[in-house]
């Protein structure tokens, strides 16, 4: 199990030194872990913890300084095979000043408060092929006098089942600002993404991966790039059955 985890954060670093080597674009590293637990056959709950790292300036190691911190709950109501309700009613997130320029670093993070309700639709192509699409609205309240947003998303994916324990995933996510901001920052920013997923156990999943992301930071015109890879580790617990 432990030497599984060894070579797929492996695989991540050694993309990231070899994206190094070609751009000089922004360079993160997203660290996730959920419990899952399941309710009911159709009903389950998660708990998230994230934490996200970033370059300092003149560097390309993306483990220098703190992106984000968040902790977020989620509550799945899966109406059959094909289509999946979710609703998150509160996440709380610490917020990172993305760094750019010396001094970016020592500015204190932001803090806000999610509320998120989406929707997903899978549909088999074949019996190992399956395009998903999961959309999505989030409620964004910050601390402070930063004003609240809401914000579109909607993801575009295709996945592959390798096996029982392997599959890929390959798509995009747009995330648009639907209130709270001018007409120049509609647009949020995109992310084109590849997911590799290991499941040793049937409680455990690990996800590893990579997102390009094009961003419109909320002062800028200019899209900011970045290169993100992440590790995810998902636990369930064994769904209790009721008493006789």
């Amino acid at each position: 199990m432990i030497q599984h985890i060894k070579k797929l954060f492996s695989l991540a670093l050694f993309l990231c030194v070899l994206q190094n080597i070609t751009a000089q674009n922004h360079q993160n590293i997203w660290f996730r872990t959920t419990l899952n637990i399941p309710v009911t056959e159709k009903f389950k709950t998660e708990f998230e913890l994230q934490h996200r790292r970033q370059n300092d300036v003149e560097s390309n190691s993306p483990f220098d300084k703190n992106l984000m911190y968040s902790f977020r709950t989620w509550m799945y109501y899966k109406k059959n095979k094909n289509l999946t309700f979710g609703l998150s009613p509160f996440a709380y997130f610490s917020n990172y000043k993305i760094i750019q320029k010396s001094g970016d670093a020592a500015i204190q993070p932001s803090h806000e408060y999610r509320f998120t309700a989406s929707v997903e639709l899978q549909n088999a192509l074949t019996t190992k092929w399956f395009l998903v699409n999961r959309t999505a609205i989030e409620y964004r309240a910050f601390e402070k006098n930063i004003t609240h947003t809401a914000r579109l998303r909607n993801k575009l994916a295709l996945k592959y089942e390798i096996n029982a324990k392997y599959s890929t995933l390959f798509g995009d996510e747009v995330l648009i600002n639907a209130s709270g901001t001018d007409t120049q920052h509609i647009f949020d920013h995109n992310r084109l993404f590849a997911n590799f997923s290991y499941q040793p156990k049937t409680n455990i999943k690990i996800d590893v991966g990579y997102i390009h992301s094009s961003r419109l930071l909320k002062n800028s015109t200019d899209l900011l790039t970045e290169n993100n890879f992440f590790l995810n580790l998902t636990y369930t617990l064994a769904h209790a059955k009721p008493h006789l």
